[in-house]
């Protein structure tokens, strides 16, 4: 038998026929909101790495102010002509002491008070330097000097996002495994429910490959539209909390933006959840089938 012989309904069972697209739809809707999360945190990460990774914090504190000015000149011009630096800028006394305000409390930076001289380095775009020579370097002209490369926060907030993006692909796997299991449990429900048929069809020659493409095609439309239903509530979940972080005027929280490449793997969630509904209803069927015979 080549023809197709539709046996199945979706009023016949209402575990595989009704509530599965919903289930379908709760995963997806996860799925996107998972995703999303983690390509904004990698996204975010790159930008805020690519930025902070150019920048380089010289920090002279010397007992005598007038030695702690020397070291500083020297320091200066030291970092402006080496290859690679863009530029040096110098931070004021009212910069540092707005650092501090928020330790020390408002209006308590007192004028005596001894500061620091900081030297904000930035460097060239795409440009490598030796950290270490040029901290040695520094050494020679200013012994008080120390140079803060961000290494070790970088490091911390690299350590962040891996944690935060294997959670999601942690989320992502257990999401799969949820749905495979549901799409099992309909399948199975479904063969109980048109076991008298299906054995029917067995006596008049239908192959088991016509049976499982009858559930197969039938659990491929029920995940796609679940699908369907999860990407569009989870696209306007990140609509809305997109404009809830716009209403905050930033600064507290990065507003989660795709760029083309993730907007069309989260756009191809649902035939994702379509093919994997299809390949598991199928798997599931030519098991059972085999096992009846």
């Amino acid at each position: 038998m080549a023809r197709r012989v539709p046996f199945l309904s979706d009023k016949a069972e209402r575990a595989s026929g009704s509530l599965l697209p919903w289930v379908i739809a709760v995963m997806v809707y996860l799925s996107g909101l998972a995703l999303a999360g983690a390509v904004s945190v990698n996204d975010a990460v790159t930008n805020w790495t690519g930025d902070i990774g150019r920048q380089l914090t010289v920090q002279i504190v010397a007992t005598n102010a007038e030695v702690q000015e020397d070291q500083a000149q020297a320091a200066e011009a030291l970092l402006a002509s080496t290859p690679g630096v863009e530029a040096v800028r110098r931070l004021a006394d009212r910069e540092l002491a707005e650092l501090l305000e928020p330790w020390l409390g408002t209006g308590n930076v007192d004028a005596d008070l001894p500061l620091p001289t900081l030297l904000d380095v930035t460097l060239i775009e795409g440009r490598t330097l030796n950290t270490r020579a040029l901290a040695s370097q520094l050494q020679n002209v200013a012994p008080d000097a120390r140079l803060d490369t961000n290494e070790q926060w970088l490091g911390r907030l690299h350590a962040v996002a891996s944690m935060v993006q294997g959670t999601a692909l942690v989320i992502l796997v257990l999401i799969t495994l949820a749905t495979v299991a549901i799409v099992i449990f309909g399948t199975h429900a479904g063969l109980a429910a048109h076991r008298q048929t299906i054995e029917t069809l067995h006596i008049i020659g239908a192959r088991d490959s016509l049976i499982a493409r009858e559930f197969q095609d039938r659990f491929l439309k029920l995940g796609v539209r679940g699908g369907l239903i999860g990407i569009i509530v989870a696209g306007l979940t990140l609509y809305m909390g997109g404009r809830l972080m716009d209403s905050l005027g930033g600064g507290i929280m990065e507003r989660v933006t795709l760029n083309m490449t993730d907007a069309i793997l989260l756009v191809l969630l649902p035939l994702v959840a379509g093919v994997l509904s299809m390949l598991t209803a199928r798997i599931t069927v030519l098991r059972a089938l085999a096992k009846m015979v």
